[in-house]
């Protein structure tokens, strides 16, 4: 979520882009009697704007507050289920959510959205991701299928009211074999039959191997990475705004209200 200094910048950058806009018509038609006032105007919100980025109108917006210490320990194994996955997922938040396409052996597809994903390695380029299993005891058919076929597409979604959608859609439990695609009447780009047209990015990956994790039911499997699809020739240095899910239910945007980079660990 931007912050409210980012929200006034970007609302007075696009008023004076209006404003622009309005004097070019004006000129074209020969009326040049508002001109001043729009230029006067343009100059009082670039003075607003040259005042917010140096800080001096830093008093006009709420201080954050500093964080409170995390002075309370709470035991995992005395917490329900319930309680246990709030907080996990709550403070291992957010994470981006991918929507990840896989076919069984008879060329059916299988489309299922999945927030474990992450980069364990980048020579080689592995990731992990943990597959819990059905209410009736079947293995996630997106597993299975990677077991079978070894290829997996890992699609992340744009951060919008469609990408959220395209989540929600497809999380929706079927039976094996059924095309939870249909449910967010998702297209695939011509190119490759997993890559949904919608996506912001999407790593293409085979599966390696998978690991029984202690006294859980879940899966832990490790694929490795083979190609990584996107609308850029180069990669973004300030990475992509992607859907990511914070908390246990919630879809958002990509953390974009403020960033630092960090440099100290190329030594």
């Amino acid at each position: 979520m931007a912050s409210e200094r980012d929200v006034v910048s970007a609302f007075l950058g696009r008023c004076n882009e209006y404003a622009r806009a309005s004097i070019a018509r004006k000129q074209e038609r020969g009326e040049k009697e508002d001109i001043a006032k729009w230029e006067a105007y343009i100059e009082f919100n670039e003075h607003a704007l040259e005042e917010i980025n140096n800080g001096t109108l830093d008093r006009w917006f709420p201080q954050q507050q500093p964080a409170k210490p995390p002075a309370h320990r709470h035991e995992t194994d005395a917490m329900e289920h319930g309680e246990r996955s709030l907080w996990l997922n709550a403070v291992l938040s957010p994470r981006p959510v991918v929507v990840a396409v896989t076919m069984d052996n008879n060329g059916r597809r299988n489309v299922a959205p999945l927030s474990s994903l992450m980069a364990v390695s980048t020579a080689p380029p592995y990731l992990t991701a943990s597959f819990s299993i059905h209410k009736d005891g079947r293995h996630r058919d997106t597993l299975v299928n990677a077991r079978s076929t070894s290829t997996i597409v890992f699609n992340f979604m744009p951060a919008t009211a469609r990408g959220v959608q395209i989540v929600n859609e497809t999380a929706t439990p079927l039976p094996h074999g059924e095309d939870e695609g249909l449910l967010g009447e998702i297209n695939m780009l011509d190119d490759h039959p997993m890559v949904l047209n919608e996506a912001v990015a999407a790593i293409e990956a085979v599966f390696v191997e998978e690991h029984a994790l202690p006294q859980a039911v879940a899966k832990l499997a490790v694929f490795r990475a083979t190609a990584v699809w996107s609308s850029e020739q180069e990669g973004p240095e300030e990475g992509l705004n992607v859907l990511c899910q914070h908390g246990r239910d919630l879809m958002t945007p990509a953390p974009d209200g403020w960033t630092h980079r960090v440099t100290k660990h190329y030594g």
